[in-house]
């Protein structure tokens, strides 16, 4: 006898399914080409602030070069703004899901939104294409998003990736584990032992309204609770917060807001145009736009 998927016994028994707990998995953010080489030369960032990769990402359905600092459960990716598909002020938000059924039930509330699907995304490991994560959305791409310049998709990890991508990692879906493996693979274990970054936990935002609605609305749907006011809306999720600032163009992302896992001395980094800020109380603050 078949099992029932835990939708389709909702459904039958007339329950409500519960909705899925999603995470900050990470952030992205486009800047310009002077201070993306500002912030991949930094060396208090490679060296004292987290755990840094430069890569190139070869996925079935995209490939793409940035760079990326790693954070105990949640990470950040910077891009180079050009001429093609990366434009200025370009962002995307990704939730994590670390529930085997996660992305469908997450399918199931955005298609109460719009049209959403969920696939599986590959990246390939030496030669070999392996199964990375699945993918739900609105029925979108990066360069057909349905929010100009502003994305937010959901990944849940595939079952065996953790294990594929470094035999030494517990075979889990969880966030924490997966950028517990980036790093094993990397050879940073002692980077990320020593270094400052706990997680990311609060970024900010500043696009149109009309899309930040649509973006708001999607958050809510995944469980995320709105508080809006004015001239924004603060939405807040179980690990992070993002407040999204109305703004008569696409600006991006204009600040992030850290937790460091232990104290240090206030200090004031100033990286191509942005300027990241050591503070007290374990914390730290990344401008990137004014």
């Amino acid at each position: 006898m078949k099992r029932r998927s835990f939708l389709a016994t909702a459904a039958i028994l007339g329950a409500q399914p519960r909705p899925a707990r999603t995470l900050l998995n990470h952030f992205y953010a486009t800047v310009d080409s002077q201070t993306y080489a500002a912030i991949e030369a930094n060396a208090f960032l490679k060296e004292r602030f987290a755990p840094f990769e430069k890569r190139t990402t070869v996925r079935n359905d995209s490939t793409y070069s940035g760079l990326y600092f790693y954070g105990d459960q949640t990470y950040f990716e910077f891009f180079e703004a050009n001429t093609g598909d990366r434009k200025p002020g370009d962002a995307g938000v990704a939730l994590g899901l670390e529930e085997s059924d996660g992305s469908e039930r997450l399918r199931v509330e955005w298609q109460k939104l719009r049209p959403s699907i969920t696939n599986m995304v590959t990246r390939k490991l030496g030669e070999e294409v392996i199964d990375w994560f699945q993918m739900t959305s609105f029925e979108e791409t990066r360069a057909n998003s349905a929010v100009e310049g502003l994305r937010l998709f959901s990944m849940q990890y595939a079952k065996d990736f953790v294990r594929r991508w470094d035999p030494s990692s517990p075979n889990t879906i969880r966030q924490r584990d997966v950028l517990h493996a980036y790093c094993a693979k990397l050879k940073l274990i002692p980077m990320r032992e020593r270094s400052l970054l706990q997680d990311v936990q609060r970024i900010e935002i500043a696009s149109p309204e009309a899309g930040i609605r649509v973006r708001a609305g999607q958050l809510e749907a995944a469980g995320w609770k709105l508080t809006p006011a004015r001239d924004s809306i603060l939405a807040t999720g179980t690990n992070a917060e993002i407040l999204f600032r109305f703004a008569p163009t696409i600006v991006g992302v204009t600040s992030i807001e850290y937790s460091l896992k232990r104290s240090s001395p206030p200090a004031k980094h100033q990286i191509g145009s942005t300027t990241l800020e050591i503070l007290p109380g374990k914390r730290a603050l990344w401008r990137i736009k004014a």
